[in-house]
């Protein structure tokens, strides 16, 4: 399973990325209200930044299974989804994601 493959699976399956993309939307948003008018990001700029955002997380997601799953590229998608259904990473995901606080260090 690669990377595609595993966000159509995550997103068909749970609301993990729309509650991920919303909180980064959400500080995105904030962080160009403190811009100066003249520096502020148009929304598509900011769309930008939620789907950078969203591909870093699913690639993190991605490898972090990969290694719990010690797959390769030739691994089955069965196998990915036997692994996530049986430790119900779907709702430990979105339960993580629901906690998580994104904004600045």
């Amino acid at each position: 399973m690669n990377k595609n493959e595993l966000l159509e699976y995550i997103d068909s399956n749970s609301t993990t990325i729309v509650i991920f993309k919303n909180k980064v939307r959400t500080e995105q948003e904030a962080k160009n209200k403190k811009r100066q008018p003249a520096k502020r990001w148009n929304e598509a700029k900011i769309e930008r930044t939620v789907d950078k955002y969203t591909d870093d997380f699913i690639g993190n997601v991605h490898d972090k299974l990969s290694k719990a799953l010690k797959a390769n590229r030739n691994t089955p998608t069965q196998q990915w989804v036997n692994f996530i259904e049986t430790n119900e990473i779907l709702d430990s995901l979105e339960e993580s994601v629901s906690m998580m606080e994104i904004g600045e260090d």
